[in-house]
């Protein structure tokens, strides 16, 4: 068999095939070469999941009318001249790539019009073969690029695309990842005539939580610690989980290496190391991390797809990382209340089907339950129910020495656990009693400063601002950091006793209390705080938290489950109940 030379489409194919994969690669080069151009306004358009069109239009700087069939050739680009340039990459993109693999595998239309230009130009290729010279059109200053019936002349990387909705919930995945990675451009996003979602730039502080709102949730806000830290030419940036609250999606790890969205094991596993004495074996942490280091120590030219760097200085890397992380965490105590919590052996694991579930409740219940009629229920139907529900179910603690299995919070209030075949309530209020108690009297509540991921602007009247003007220097040796207006107070850190607590009402309640006492001290407010923090009013359950109260209250307080008082735990007489429901039940026919 001879050896010949490929001819040129079929080479703009192959390399075609490792830069784009499917529509989602499309939409992140074609708006990297938006981001690129200066655009800081980009809107996406994407029909059939962006197999029958993407759209891209920005307000960069534009391409004039000489260099459009230009920028349509491979390795055709502005970004780089040099050797130079190559190896200080300040660009997202860089090989002149892009727009030649595009269109050699659709039918694309070029669009552009710079300031300097009193119209706008359009250009049409299709695979890769340009039909006709530019044509005068209308548009504003920016760039429009319509990609079209994508894949359309390689049917066998057309087959291999899944479903309209998953490749579309590819695009909208990267495009978070956008947002996350470039707070100061405005991005909007429509599918089949739908606008799903428009995303403002992100400059105040406001701002920026709605967008991490948006993406990651309320929960990874609230749960979450700032990290900044900055060593020689390494800055390093972003949100981490909080890792006292173990309710985690492991989802949210996103990482950037100079504004470039990378996917970086070294990265990983440094976050991991350093979280390694908080989280147990599978457990991942959650993160958002932005790291910028000199562009001259990374090298980017690995693979055309641009998602994979290498650091010249992979060790300093890895260290910088974890040194960054631990200082934050050790900050917050984070690592001193986990080594608490786990209490040697009772080590708390969470399960998979937990993480995925935000019920309190997390066992089903046979259909007899929801029948009105249960005058046939008999004690076999209850032991049926238990044996195929309750004994099987899976507790998210695989640990249970006294209380045994928590199955349900109730009412915010109760606890109903599964012990020795036997099924029983637990006050949670009352345990938590017992155990603060079991705690004060070896120790004093410790206020370390933990600082809100975003300070909390809370409405004060005259009598408030009074209140805080005179007790200003006594309020923060608490932990209690804030600065006082007219009309409200800004609070930046607590302490970190109190970080599950209704701030607001946690701030008024001071200012209720001092404002009783005719003579104030530190020490009668630090035992007024611990008094507070027993009162479990503002804590909102759940299974895990129940669970990890438990937790507490088996290594501080083993005792009070091997002999419970009565106000503590009550036992479920399920016999009695049926009895009493059948007998019910027989009245009223």
């Amino acid at each position: 068999m001879s050896i010949k030379l490929l001819p040129l489409y079929l080479i703009n194919q192959i390399s075609a095939g490792e830069v784009i994969d499917r529509p989602a690669s499309v939409v992140k080069e074609l708006i990297e070469n938006s981001i690129d151009a200066g655009a800081n306004n980009i809107n996406i358009h994407v029909k059939q999941g962006g197999m029958k069109l993407i759209q891209i239009q920005d307000n960069g700087c534009g391409i004039i009318k000489d260099e459009l069939f230009l920028a349509l050739k491979k390795h055709a680009t502005s970004k780089i001249k040099s050797k130079e340039d190559l190896e200080s990459l300040a660009s997202l993109g860089f090989r002149g790539e892009a727009l030649t693999s595009i269109s050699s595998i659709s039918r694309l239309t070029l669009i552009s019009k710079t300031t300097e230009q009193n119209q706008a130009w359009q250009i049409y290729t299709e695979g890769n073969k340009i039909n006709s010279k530019p044509i005068p059109t209308t548009h504003p200053v920016g760039t429009t690029v319509k990609v079209f019936d994508l894949f359309y002349n390689t049917p066998v990387r057309r087959k291999c695309m899944k479903n309209e909705k998953t490749e579309f919930n590819h695009i909208y995945s990267l495009l978070n990842q956008i947002l996350l990675s470039r707070f100061d451009i405005t991005l909007s996003l429509s599918n089949d005539e739908n606008l799903i979602y428009y995303q403002p730039l992100a400059v105040t502080e406001t701002e920026i939580k709605r967008r991490l709102k948006f993406i990651c949730g309320s929960n990874f806000i609230q749960q979450s610690l700032c990290i900044k830290y900055q060593n020689d030419n390494l800055f390093i940036y972003g949100w981490i989980a909080d890792t006292n609250i173990c309710k985690i999606d492991i989802k949210i790890q996103y990482s950037y290496v100079n504004k470039r969205i990378v996917k970086n094991k070294l990265i990983n596993n440094a976050v991991r190391k350093a979280f390694h004495s908080v989280f147990q074996n599978s457990e991942q942490p959650a993160y958002i991390i932005y790291l910028e280091i000199d562009p001259c120590q990374i090298d980017i030219n690995i693979h055309p797809s641009k998602k994979e760097i290498r650091f010249h200085e992979p060790k300093l890397i890895y260290d910088f990382i974890i040194k960054s992380i631990n200082n934050i965490l050790d900050y917050n105590n984070i690592k001193k209340t986990s080594k608490e919590l786990c209490y040697k052996e009772n080590k708390i694991k969470l399960e998979t089907d937990y993480v995925k579930s935000q019920s309190n409740n997390c066992f089903s219940l046979p259909d007899w339950f929801y029948k009105n009629d249960i005058s046939n229920l008999t004690t076999h139907d209850m032991t049926e129910f238990y044996n195929n529900h309750i004994s099987s179910y899976r507790s998210p603690i695989i640990y249970s020495k006294y209380f045994g299995k928590l199955l349900a919070v109730i009412h915010n209030a109760y606890a109903l656990l599964k012990k020795d075949q036997k099924l029983m309530l637990m006050s949670i209020n009352t345990s938590l009693r017992y155990l603060k108690q079991s705690q004060l009297n070896h120790s004093r509540i410790y206020f370390k400063t933990r600082p809100l991921l975003f300070p909390l602007k809370i409405k004060i009247d005259e009598i408030y601002y009074n209140i805080l003007k005179n007790n200003n220097k006594l309020i923060k040796q608490t932990g209690i950091y804030f600065q006082i207006e007219k009309n409200h107070l800004t609070l930046y850190s607590i302490p970190s006793t109190f970080h599950e607590y209704n701030l607001t009402a946690l701030i008024y309640a001071i200012l209720d209390y001092l404002n009783q006492q005719k003579k104030n001290s530190l020490k009668q407010l630090i035992n007024w705080l611990e008094h507070y923090y027993e009162d479990n009013k503002f804590i909102s359950w759940n299974v895990l938290k129940v669970n990890i109260l438990l937790a507490e209250i088996e290594y501080f307080c083993p005792n009070l489950f091997i002999t419970p008082p009565s106000n503590l735990i009550q036992y479920i007489d399920i016999n009695n109940i049926i009895k009493c429901l059948n007998n019910d039940q027989i009245k009223n026919t």
